[in-house]
């Protein structure tokens, strides 16, 4: 049987997207083990027979801990004797191509979520990121990227034996995500038939921007309601904000919640107000339900809405404009178009989908 090991930073990468991959796996005939720091695992019932090693990956690029980590892994794949090593995250994927590069590994694959560097990131990711992954790919026989942007400048990077992919995501299971309990959400929080909700779902972190749909929805009319699901280090900053304009019937923290379908089925409008994106996830869960998406206009966020067909795009930090978008989508016509068109969109990042296109670059 042929040997495949997975590697992340962190075991929740695994947990939130891979199960699937990983299975699909496991039926084109592979043996797969794991790797990751699994310091604060989960417990995942579908991974509960494979072979997991814990590593000493940190998300600190300037840990002493992540150069441990690259003896860790030469001696589990010495071990192990690997056909294919598959890596994601930034971390993971860059002292694991070293790693197994040192050991002659023939079928090394990276998945890059979005790079580090992109139009419009800060210098110092340029400085420290680009030359890294340069270098990284000459230890790379195939990159999987999941956004246009990042696709083109892979192929520009890329040495002379890198295959460089893309696919849409990781994957979508649609019928999970497409219908949700709207009553219960709306009841929690009181919410009437007339208000016009806003969900925006993420870190409440700098990169996620929730104070441009904060300020946007602050110079609309009472009805416009906004629902911020996650928790993170902005979260008393925006709190503060919130009381500070007096907004606290209108703007709702939910932090973590379980209930995603439902929140959404509830929301009449989805946001995204991000800086830096790689393909979200977060947008393909909305649409699964027809949401309209309003986002800033970014990588990531502009290969998924379409502007004026599926929602708006937006520039960064422009709260006036996303505030007139909002207000556009009360629109009917343009909300019941925007909704049949999404339903329809939708089924490309379609979980099934995904797997057959993984299948063709491990065959390939």
């Amino acid at each position: 049987m042929k040997r495949a090991l997975v590697v992340t930073t962190l075991m929740i990468t695994i947990k939130g997207f891979l199960v699937p991959h990983i299975k699909h796996l496991e039926e084109m005939g592979y043996q797969v083990d794991l790797a990751c720091n699994m310091k604060h695992g989960f417990y995942i019932e579908e991974l509960k027979e494979n072979k997991w090693h814990h590593l000493s990956f940190t998300r600190n690029p300037f840990s002493i801990n992540n150069l441990k980590s690259i003896a860790e892994l030469q001696k589990i794949i010495r071990k192990r004797k690997y056909d294919m090593v598959h890596l994601h995250t930034p971390i993971a994927a860059f002292l694991g191509r070293f790693a197994a590069h040192t050991l002659g590994i023939k079928n090394i694959i990276y998945t890059a979520h979005g790079f580090h560097f992109y139009r419009g990131a800060p210098f110092i990711n340029w400085l420290i990121y680009y030359p890294l992954e340069w270098v990284a790919m000459r230890w790379t026989d195939k990159i999987i990227t999941i956004n246009q942007e990042d696709f083109s400048r892979a192929r520009r990077m890329a040495g002379n034996k890198t295959k460089v992919y893309k696919i849409d995501g990781v994957g979508l299971n649609l019928k999970k995500y497409s219908e949700g309990n709207r009553e219960k959400v709306r009841k929690e929080f009181q919410l009437s038939e007339k208000d016009f909700v806003v969900t925006i779902i993420g870190e409440l972190n700098k990169n996620k921007n929730k104070i441009q749909l904060i300020k946007a929805i602050e110079i609309l009319e009472a009805k416009f309601k906004v629902l911020i699901v996650g928790n993170g280090p902005k979260e008393a900053e925006l709190k503060e904000y919130v009381n500070l304009k007096g907004l606290e019937d209108r703007v709702k923290f939910l932090g973590i919640r379980m209930d995603i379908n439902d929140i959404i089925a509830a929301s009449e409008v989805m946001v995204s107000m991000s800086y830096r994106e790689g393909l979200p996830r977060n947008i393909m869960e909305g649409l699964a339900q027809g949401k309209p998406f309003v986002a800033t206009n970014i990588r990531g966020n502009k290969d998924i809405i379409e502007n004026n067909k599926n929602g708006y795009l937006v520039k960064v930090n422009d709260y006036i404009k996303t505030s007139k978008v909002i207000k556009k989508l009360e629109d009917k016509e343009i909300y019941r178009t925007m909704k049949e068109y999404n339903i329809e969109e939708v089924k490309k990042y379609s979980i099934h989908r995904i797997l057959k296109e993984m299948e063709i670059i491990y065959r390939d």
